[in-house]
């Protein structure tokens, strides 16, 4: 039997054959994927086992600790600070770096329980680290929080009072630092130690006169003004303003920030020879006390000249400084390490140097707030020369009317005597 020849199919239907059947199988397999996939999802065959975290308990026994911070009483909020400051005292021996943050985040927040749950955090971190949590175990929780300061002078009551009376001239003393370049702190740390001074039984009480009446003591039996500038060193403030010679000159900018004319008659119901002086009226002249700040801030000025002079700067050294406002111009001997101290006297029971006391009071946050220590005690006067440009020029104007006019008016009595 004769067989029949084979015919070929042509090679674009055989191409399309197997075309489709890929194509078929290719959209049979993604079905299928997709149908495993999602009864994989129902019934969570693809789920992970699942651990409970190694420090889960500790995750809870944090997570309420605190409780409902909206409702802490102010009592509450001081122990949890105190807390949380002990607690940042031991972090800074081990983990500098790790303190700090935290440090930086509750300035940020101004939370505590931010920064006691950042410190929780790291508490579990060195769960293990027995010196470090032998170190934590150590700070007593329910401890009662010491309401005193480290700096005695700063618990009196007076203290606290005489920080709002000196808080109100705030205006002044500021006005005084953007003329004479002088930190205000420097500036209030004189004032500050004669005040504090007073605390004592030998002179005017302290507690007598500023605590109920909430006004600073003009120490007229000593000195002049509130920071008690002695009447010899006022004369020699202005003299030194206008003496290019004198060791102590500043500069002939302060001559532009002072008006030596300016006399305040009014102030005196005495007979004491020494008030008839337009340079102490302006001294013990009341309200914001100006002028006393401005004659200490030149005084401070002038002894800072004198030490660059030398090569040394006062910037620093409050304590200095107010060891030479206590003992005066003589004492003044540029020196690599100058000897602190000055008058001594009692605030209470404990004993302290003019000096020491200013030191103490610059460095003990006291008055922060107000009036911050800066970095920066003297700023120089070229600095000072374009920054209070147009300030001094308003200055001279109304010291140049306020001439005017007092010539004016001192004519006009003359032609009435006449």
């Amino acid at each position: 039997m004769e067989e029949k020849p084979q015919i070929k199919k042509p090679k674009w239907k055989i191409w399309l054959k197997y075309t489709y059947l890929i194509g078929v199988h290719i959209l049979a397999a993604i079905a299928c994927f997709l149908i495993l996939t999602a009864l994989a999802v129902k019934f969570k065959w693809t789920n992970d086992a699942g651990n409970v975290d190694v420090n889960n308990r500790y995750y809870e026994s944090m997570a309420n600790q605190y409780g409902n911070e909206s409702k802490k009483d102010s009592a509450t909020l001081v122990k949890d600070e105190y807390l949380m400051f002990q607690k940042l005292g031991i972090v800074a021996r081990f983990y500098p770096q790790n303190a700090k943050i935290i440090v930086d985040a509750y300035h940020q927040s101004k939370n505590i329980y931010t920064a006691l749950r950042m410190l929780d955090a790291i508490e579990v971190q060195l769960k293990n680290n027995s010196e470090f949590m032998a170190a934590l175990n150590s700070i007593k929780k329910d401890a009662k929080v010491k309401a005193e300061s480290v700096y005695e002078w700063s618990n009196y009551k007076a203290w606290k009072q005489f920080c709002t009376t000196l808080a109100k001239d705030k205006r002044s003393i500021d006005s005084v630092s953007r003329l004479t370049g002088v930190e205000s702190r420097i500036i209030i740390l004189c004032v500050v130690a004669e005040q504090l001074r007073m605390f004592n039984s030998g002179r005017e009480k302290f507690k007598q006169y500023v605590y109920p009446y909430s006004r600073l003591i003009l120490p007229s039996n000593r000195g002049y003004g509130v920071s008690g500038i002695l009447e010899h060193t006022a004369y020699r403030i202005e003299r030194t303003l206008f003496s290019p010679n004198d060791p102590f000159y500043p500069g002939d900018y302060f001559q532009k920030i002072i008006n030596v004319r300016d006399s305040f008659p009014e102030v005196i119901d005495d007979s004491i020879p020494a008030h008839k002086n337009k340079t102490i009226q302006r001294l013990i002249k009341g309200g914001d006390h100006y002028y006393s700040y401005l004659y200490t801030a030149l005084l401070m000025r002038q002894f800072q000249a004198h030490w660059e002079r030398a090569g040394f700067t006062l910037s620093n050294r409050p304590e200095v400084l107010g060891t030479l406002f206590n003992l005066g111009y003589q004492k003044s001997k540029p020196k690599t390490n100058p000897q602190v101290g000055g008058s001594t006297f009692k605030i209470g029971e404990k004993e302290y140097t003019f000096g020491g006391l200013c030191f103490e009071f610059y460095y003990s946050g006291e008055l922060q707030e107000v009036f911050p220590i800066t970095g920066r005690g003297f700023i120089p006067v070229k600095e000072l020369e374009i920054n209070n440009k147009a300030w001094l020029e308003e200055i001279q104007r109304r010291i140049e009317e306020e001439e005017k006019q007092r010539l004016e008016e001192e004519a006009a009595a003359a032609t009435s005597n006449s």
